[in-house]
């Protein structure tokens, strides 16, 4: 198999089962290392299980085949701090996390679905977009937000060239991170309202 392939693959692999893991693990504040190796080999055997004669890996890379290095570091971070019990992201960088996926969602998606004239998706092979986001992810970094650092994930992970996508908002953004920050979003602007009231 390709080498490049292969490096695309295992990268479109690792949000699903970064994901099913945290899953798997639940919530259960006492977390054996039993339970936790269980739940990451569970996961991606859970994964590699044929439907149709395909892979849960595959049947995934259908609906989403560049999941976004954002998400996947969000993954890996919240994995972590669900298995170390030691929180990485304050709230002020999760609000900065959703605050930013619903601002790129709202910004993309609607061209891309030729809802407006002009197609902001190339945006992302000009340098306009690398740059936009590299200035948002040194105001971060110079403010403290720890949601600066997890901006670097794509920077490093577009030039290491490990999605199949040559696109600058693949490695940025992906439907699931923006439909979950336009949630998130909107629960946080709902709740500053409740509390002004």
């Amino acid at each position: 198999m390709n080498t490049t392939l292969l490096t695309h693959q295992l990268y479109a692999g690792a949000a699903p089962w970064l994901g099913l893991s945290l899953l798997l693990l639940g919530r259960n504040p006492c977390l054996s290392r039993t339970r936790i190796a269980g739940s990451l080999l569970l996961g991606f055997f859970l994964l590699r299980i044929p439907v149709a004669g395909w892979s849960g890996f595959a049947w995934i890379r259908v609906l989403e085949p560049n999941p976004s290095f954002t998400l996947t570091g969000l993954l890996a971070i919240v994995l972590w701090e669900r298995v170390s019990r030691r929180k990485f992201l304050r709230p002020a960088d999760w609000n900065a996390l959703w605050i930013f996926g619903a601002a790129a969602s709202l910004l993309l998606y609607p061209t891309a679905l030729g809802l407006t004239s002009y197609d902001h998706y190339t945006w992302g092979w000009w340098p306009r977009l690398p740059i936009g986001t590299a200035v948002i992810t040194t105001l971060l970094l110079l403010r403290g937000n720890r949601f600066g650092l997890l901006l670097l994930l794509p920077f490093a992970g577009f030039l290491l060239h490990l999605q199949e996508s040559a696109n600058f908002w693949d490695a940025l953004i992906d439907p699931l991170y923006g439909a979950v920050s336009l949630g998130a979003l909107a629960v946080l602007i709902t709740q500053r309202i409740l509390r002004r009231n």
